[in-house]
């Protein structure tokens, strides 16, 4: 009797129990429909936000573009994607009209235009064109979903006209690497004199882009959004192949403006020109006559008392026979011959990234037979109608050979007169290429890219 009345008192637990249970999976129904609706909306987002940036950077390609076909696009025409330009005097000029004011706008009513991209987003452009003294044109684009006003993403980028100095290596010839080899500067191969679409065979590490009028093998391993560019894709690019003749109104250029600063030598008695840089940022300049009949490369020269002179301001010396270099450097300079340039001993910049150092051949770039057996130089350099080589080859110097800088050159070249040869690109030639170095014609790099808020 006394257990069957525990019982009947405790007939309703069983009813709580269900009523708590019940209780608890609703509050987790509505738990976990929250939690997937908060987990879609962030999906969502996360969808939203990554094609805004995409908009984005497809009104910066499109720029691009747009600049590879006309250099001087921002002072011919307001890109369709284009905010309204106001001029300094007249009327406010709208999207997709000719622009013939001067290369000084503002933009009175913001992102007023956007061009709509096939995928249900658009794009908005602010451009602002070159200072003085620069080529830098200035691009911030912002990419949203069509007709929003959140989500949006912006970009700045910083372009200007390449430089050869923004190779590492330039040629008219065929050109590879090995599976050791990694490469920071852009590598380009060329079309020879013949007519022959020259290669890249790269099986190493592409840190930068490799073009190719020919093909590129290997496949190189692409980092930090290197691309490969081969017959097929290379002209989206580089409008035309790069033609190393148009490099002579750069030799001409140097020659002007050397003669300004009274930097330009000519004597055909002489066999070649020393000139030995020091670290004050002068240079001590002598004549020199060969031995005998001993090329100035093969064996030094006898050479005659030093003069001293400052590095020119303008950066441009000229030399109508052949030079001889060395030294250190301190400012920004190119050397150019008219013949052959022979380095001699180390030659670099005081302070990379601060000074910086061009040479230029009209004919071959040579290290001297009588250089030291260890060599280190750092500089932008250009064999235009020749080679980029040593004087003799095969190990016959032994040493090592380290050069760390830029390479264009028309006809290949070889450095095999050492046992080691080490190759380096100088990162600072992407932002303080040499003065009076040659530009690339319809090519630009982008010196500066990042993310910015809308």
């Amino acid at each position: 009797m006394r257990i069957a009345k525990l019982l009947r008192r405790e007939e309703g637990v069983a009813m709580v129990l269900v009523v708590l249970l019940t209780s608890v999976l609703a509050l987790l129904s509505v738990t976990l429909v929250d939690i997937v609706g908060s987990e879609s909306d962030r999906s969502a987002h996360a969808v939203w936000s990554s094609a805004s940036f995409q908009a984005a950077e497809a009104g910066l390609d499109d720029y691009l573009a747009k600049l590879v076909d006309d250099r001087a696009y921002y002072l011919h025409m307001v890109h369709a994607g284009e905010s309204t330009r106001r001029p300094p005097a007249g009327a406010d000029v709208t999207a997709g009209s000719t622009w013939t004011y001067s290369n000084s706008w503002t933009y009175p009513n913001g992102k007023d235009t956007w061009k709509q991209l096939p995928n249900g987003y658009e794009y908005n452009l602010q451009i602002v064109s070159p200072s003085a003294g620069s080529e830098e044109v200035q691009i911030f684009a912002t990419g949203r979903k069509t007709g929003s006003t959140t989500d949006m993403r912006s970009l700045e980028a910083r372009i200007r006209p390449s430089s050869i100095a923004d190779f590492q290596m330039l040629a008219n010839s065929d050109i590879t690497y090995g599976s050791s080899a990694s490469t920071f500067g852009k590598i380009y191969a060329g079309i020879d004199a013949n007519g022959v679409k020259h290669n890249v065979t790269h099986y190493g590490v592409a840190h930068a882009n490799v073009y190719a009028e020919g093909n590129v093998y290997g496949p190189p391993t692409l980092q930090d959004g290197a691309k490969t560019y081969g017959r097929s894709t290379i002209r989206t690019q580089i409008k035309n192949p790069i033609n190393f003749q148009s490099f002579l109104a750069s030799l001409v250029d140097i020659e002007r403006a050397a003669g300004l600063s009274s930097r330009s030598w000519n004597d055909a008695s002489v066999d070649a020109w020393r000139v030995t840089f020091l670290s004050d940022g002068t240079f001590n300049l002598q004549r020199c006559t060969r031995v005998g009949s001993k090329h100035v490369a093969a064996v030094q020269p006898t050479c005659g008392t030093a003069t001293n002179y400052t590095v020119p301001a303008n950066g441009a010396m000229y030399f109508a026979q052949t030079v001889i270099v060395q030294g250190q450097v301190k400012g920004r300079v190119t050397v150019a011959s008219n013949d052959e340039l022979v380095v001699a001993n180390d030659i670099g910049p005081v302070t990379p990234g601060t000074d910086v150092v061009g040479l230029i051949a009209s004919n071959d770039m040579i290290i001297a037979e009588w250089a030291p057996t260890n060599l280190s130089w750092r500089a932008g350099t250009l064999a235009q109608n020749g080679q980029w080589r040593s004087w003799s080859g095969s190990g016959s110097h032994n040493g090592t050979m380290t050069f760390t800088g830029s390479t264009a050159t028309n006809k290949g070249g070889y450095m095999s007169m050492f046992t080691t040869r080490v190759y380096n690109y100088d990162d600072t030639l992407l932002y303080l290429p040499p003065p009076w170095f040659p530009s690339i014609d319809d090519a630009y790099t982008v010196d500066f890219f990042r993310e910015i808020k809308p």
